[in-house]
């Protein structure tokens, strides 16, 4: 089972209390006030983690608390601050406030941490409020209580190309011949029920490229049929797509309409996703009635699309698609590195408001 949604309880340590507390030692019968303060309780912080695959240890552990600040003591000794308790969660989680529904982050990046709640400042000891005119307070303050909320936790799969096309185009064999991933593949439609991503390595280019292998759609899936968001959201992070289609017609399917249909599917989800670069993977050809439904392919859509033939079984095309996917893939590559680039200069050329006209 994967698990790409679900719903959390978060909770925030709360601050220690101050202390309040008279020095009373020998020879000093009126050693003035001692209470030290209580350390702030630990924040609720979120880690993106590439070892985690899914959403499955919040789905069966829902309720996260962050530990309380330690009371302030005797002795002038303050309460030790509590330690932040990080979550790990894979990359691509976006947070939703389970109360609005606003979108409030998203964890995009190995290794890098948001504070989501802040837990609260420890409070004062007595020997913070002595004064001049107050030798002998006799006042402390609470700890504050730590932030709470309930929030959604929403996966959607990172990877450079998106494998796209109807139940049994061969979706899950294309991607266990180009990469490490072991979806499961048999004879009858629906035999992935969640994403699979793998790493193609690129040997003479040392360098490597992650394919999502999106669960076969159906008529509908952008009215929400069947699973039809919870599948086409894990496409919105892929920047190149590869529509696979059955040329052998399986289940009296047409790969004509179907890749009709798909484009269809697609654009009344997110019309953007087909501004994306894609090609066309026409797989199975090694069955007799392929030859003639390319042929109809070609002449619906050679002028338009990338095709390209494609057999699992005796390994057509399967130097071509590769090619192809890490040619786009560092075409890509290399508009977001010009884009960042950019908006990096753009910000060290900003002048500042406040400084001086030189």
């Amino acid at each position: 089972m994967f698990y790409d949604e679900t719903k959390v309880q978060l909770v925030a340590g709360k601050g220690g209390d101050g202390c309040f507390s008279m020095h009373r030692a020998k020879y000093l019968p009126k050693g003035g006030p001692d209470g030290g303060d209580g350390g702030n309780g630990g924040n609720i912080i979120l880690e993106g983690d590439t070892n985690q695959g899914d959403l499955r240890t919040f789905h069966f552990n829902p309720i996260w608390k962050a530990k309380n600040g330690e009371p302030g003591r005797g002795s002038s000794q303050h309460g030790k601050n509590a330690p932040h308790r990080v979550l790990k969660v894979p990359l691509g989680t976006q947070v939703f406030d389970l109360e609005t529904g606003e979108f409030l982050l998203e964890v995009m990046e190995a290794g890098s941490q948001v504070v989501l709640l802040r837990g609260g400042k420890g409070g004062r000891g007595n020997e913070y409020f002595k004064s001049p005119t107050d030798q002998s307070p006799r006042r402390t303050t609470p700890g504050e209580p730590g932030e709470t909320g309930g929030y959604k936790f929403v996966l959607k799969t990172i990877a450079e190309v998106g494998l796209v096309g109807y139940p049994n185009a061969g979706k899950s064999t294309l991607i266990s011949m180009l990469t490490n991933a072991t979806p499961k593949t048999a004879s009858y439609p629906f035999t992935t029920l969640f994403p699979h991503v793998g790493v193609m390595d690129v040997p003479e280019a040392y360098d490597r490229v992650y394919i999502a292998d999106i669960p076969g759609l159906v008529e509908g899936a952008s009215e929400n049929r069947g699973l039809g968001h919870r599948f086409l959201r894990h496409i919105e992070r892929c920047r190149v797509l590869l529509f696979m289609l059955d040329m052998q017609g399986t289940d009296d399917r047409d790969p004509v309409e179907d890749f009709k249909d798909l484009i269809r599917e697609i654009k009344a989800y997110d019309s953007s996703l087909l501004e994306r670069p894609r090609a066309i993977a026409a797989n199975k050809m090694d069955e007799p009635i392929a030859d003639e439904n390319l042929v109809r392919l070609r002449e619906r859509f050679g002028r338009t699309e990338k095709i390209i033939p494609l057999s699992c079984l005796s390994d057509e095309g399967m130097a071509e698609v590769k090619a192809w996917m890490y040619e786009l893939v560092k075409q890509v590559r290399a508009v977001d590195l010009a884009t960042q680039t950019s908006d990096a200069a753009d910000e060290e050329t900003e002048e500042d408001p406040l400084s001086d006209p030189k």
